[in-house]
Order: C-alpha cells, then sequence, then structure tokens
C-alpha cells in the first residue's frame, strides 16, 4: 500500500512541476491588456486571455505556428510572436508589446 501511495505522490508532484513550466506573457499599449499563456516543452495552442472582440475575460486558442524562430502562435488576425528579439502580440493593426511575466515565488515571511 505504502509503495503505490509513494508513486502516487511522485506523479502528483511531477504533473505540478511540469504545469509551473508554463509560459506567461502580459501584452499591453497602455489602453489594452492581454495574457497569453503556453507551454514551451509541449507542442500545442497558446491561449489568449482577455478583450478579444471588445469582450472582457475572453479566452482563445492560438495555433501554433510551425517553422518560426522562437515561439508563434495564430488564429485568424491575432498572432502572438516570442523570440530573443522582441516578444508582441498583434491583433490586427493594433501591435502590443509583452514581456515574460515571472513565475510566482513563496509568500515572504
Amino acid at each position: 500500500m505504502i509503495p503505490a501511495l509513494a508513486v502516487l505522490l511522485l506523479v502528483l508532484a511531477t504533473q505540478e512541476a511540469l504545469a509551473s513550466l508554463a509560459d506567461q506573457y502580459r501584452c499591453s499599449n497602455g489602453d489594452l491588456v492581454f495574457h497569453v499563456i503556453f507551454t514551451p516543452q509541449e507542442p500545442g495552442p497558446a491561449t489568449l486571455f482577455g478583450p478579444v472582440g471588445g469582450k472582457a475575460h475572453t479566452q482563445v486558442l492560438l495555433d501554433p505556428v510551425p517553422g518560426t524562430s522562437g515561439e508563434s502562435f495564430e488564429r485568424g488576425n491575432t498572432r502572438f510572436s516570442a523570440n530573443r528579439r522582441a516578444n508582441h502580440l498583434d491583433i490586427g493593426d493594433t501591435r502590443l508589446d509583452c514581456e515574460l511575466e515571472p513565475e510566482p515565488g513563496p509568500e515572504p515571511e
């Protein structure tokens, strides 16, 4: 019974560690604020949160763009790009600069 519990705890700890490897970017131009979240180690879509189409708290999945340098995701006229030179979110004709948000650390004592 105890080895099964140890394995379960190891699996849960590994899943929690992998979940913390997601990158979260804050994209803003002063008036608009969006967040883009994706996991670089796992191929798949990025999640865009923000006032997409003027609606608050909307969630949109952006598909990965193969063959680009860095990370790129898009859907329709929305594209997020992150590379060594610049990180930005383009929504139609609007470009927002993006910054990688630090992972939350332990609460100060």
